[in-house]
């Protein structure tokens, strides 16, 4: 017989498992539901009056159902997640622009909003203030009475602890070791979590292309930075004490060109959308600095693309040294873990065309177990909707959680 331990953990993850179906369909009725989740008939019915009386649930028409013109009679009961269960909110945070939803349990936007803020000079107090109040903001918008605010995530840019906590460096802000976790709690007293941006973009992308990014892949983030998530074996990558995951400070050419994190030689110094530009300006003076974030436009980015998309130039040069330390780096990591698809997120990829066949070449190279040819790649330029869409999963998955703790 199962100790009572035991058989409440057996009803939470049942639980969990009915929550995750319906998320997946929308609406089911109790028979498919038991379908999809190989649950008995009686638990299902168990668990959905429990959700029910909870208002975690409610009831609903079965999609499955053929139309009424089709069908006489009342429609079958069907079940669907009560979008009044509760919201949450989401967040990006990169230089110099704070962006945020409120989305309700079913995962509808409810309400939106962008900020540009100045990174570089905030304050600890002001970025508190800067935080706390577009979430303020939002809940007025988004939220009711019964729809209370049960959860926070956040995905910045920069190294967070293991924990999801405090974010211990980020290239946009000098502050250091910032309590955000303990921040959003004190302010809003719900679970929070806090993520490096590129963390959040394994999440929804295994969310969002379950065929194309399931149990191993690689995101590589190409923007003001270079940055890396990795999913490896089904499970998020995080290290013993930090985020991890800084491929664009991996080393490169020892002793090499300066970078923004203060060491010379990073990857990043080379592939960054600021090395980029340093290289294509063809100047020692330039080659023997950093470039600020503050003093860095994206315009001159796309000023160089252009240049490099006309034809051979010293822009085309700067995009292809730049594909050569990012094969650099895949070769290094793929001699680790074995080749693993990659997506390339970020206005980097507009450049995808110019970068590829160094990338290829160079993890190809003098590596007889390793065919570049077949290394999957996909690009998207859209890095902040990806973030947030990672934020929203991790957020209403730690949500189902708490639901099915629920008592009866």
């Amino acid at each position: 017989m199962s100790s009572p331990k035991r058989t409440d953990d057996i009803r939470r993850q049942n639980t969990r498992l009915t929550l995750q179906a319906l998320r997946a369909r929308s609406a089911l009725s109790r028979t498919h539901i038991t379908e999809q989740t190989g649950l008995s008939a009686a638990t299902v019915s168990t668990i959905s009056a429990r959700l029910l009386q909870k208002n975690i649930l409610q009831n609903t028409a079965d999609p499955a159902v053929d139309s009424a013109k089709n069908r006489r009679g009342r429609p079958q009961a069907a079940l669907s997640l009560n979008p009044r269960a509760g919201c949450i909110v989401v967040m990006s945070f990169a230089f110099n622009r704070l962006s945020a939803k409120v989305l309700d349990y079913t995962g509808a936007c409810c309400a939106s909003a962008e900020s540009t803020v100045n990174t570089l000079q905030l304050s600890e107090a002001d970025l508190s203030y800067t935080l706390t109040r577009m979430v303020n903001n939002l809940i007025s918008r988004g939220s009711t009475p019964d729809m209370p605010l049960r959860y926070i995530a956040l995905g910045i840019q920069g190294v967070v602890d293991a924990s999801g906590e405090t974010l211990l460096w980020s290239p946009i802000t000098p502050l250091k070791r910032l309590r955000l976790r303990q921040l959003f709690q004190q302010a809003f007293g719900v679970p929070v979590w806090i993520g490096n941006d590129c963390n959040m973009m394994v999440e929804a992308l295994r969310w969002q292309y379950p065929e194309r990014f399931a149990e191993d892949f690689a995101v590589l983030l190409m923007a003001q930075g270079i940055g890396m998530g990795l999913m490896l074996r089904g499970q998020r990558f995080i290290g013993r004490q930090s985020s991890a995951g800084e491929f664009g400070h991996m080393v490169y050419q020892p002793e090499g060109a300066p970078c923004r994190c203060g060491q010379s030689g990073c990857i990043e110094a080379y592939a960054g959308d600021y090395a980029i530009w340093r290289r294509a300006q063809q100047s020692t003076a330039a080659q023997a600095t950093t470039v600020s974030l503050d003093a860095f436009e994206a315009a001159a980015f796309d000023a160089v693309l252009a240049d490099a998309l006309q034809g051979e130039s010293i822009a085309r040069q700067a995009f292809r040294e730049a594909g050569q330390a990012l094969g650099h780096g895949l070769r290094s990591l793929f001699a680790l873990i074995d080749p693993i698809p990659v997506a390339f997120v970020g206005r980097g990829t507009l450049a995808f065309e110019l970068l590829e066949p160094e990338i290829r070449r160079v993890i190809s190279q003098n590596s007889k177990m390793l065919n570049g040819e077949h290394v999957a790649f996909s690009c998207f330029s859209d890095a902040e909707t990806l973030i947030l869409q990672g934020c929203s999963v991790i957020a209403l998955r730690a949500l189902d959680d708490q639901f099915s703790q629920v008592e009866a």
